[in-house]
């Protein structure tokens, strides 16, 4: 059995960058639903546009955020990962 670095690496890649997309769409998806903005872009009270620009800073907040728990989960739970490969056998 051998650590698989490659795997590793872009475990780590794809984490950081799920959890850095997943967490600022979930907050615009509930801040529209539970917050009823949906309903102020329909009658035209504000665009959506407007929303997004109020609403960057906490966007940007929630991506950074994101990316951290990403490499915390990859840290504690990933990084240990040992990957069995059967061809390990022949080329020891």
């Amino acid at each position: 059995m051998h650590i698989n670095t490659r795997y590793r690496i872009w475990a780590l890649i794809y984490l950081i960058a799920a959890y850095a997309i997943a967490l600022p769409l979930l907050a615009l998806f509930l801040d529209l639903v539970i917050n009823a903005s949906i309903i102020d872009i329909w009658k035209g009270v504000y665009s959506f546009t407007d929303l997004l620009r109020v609403r960057k800073n906490l966007m940007v907040t929630y991506a950074g955020l994101g990316a951290v728990i990403g490499f915390v989960y990859w840290l504690f739970f990933v990084r240990k990962y040992r990957h069995h490969d059967p061809l390990d056998k022949y080329f020891k």
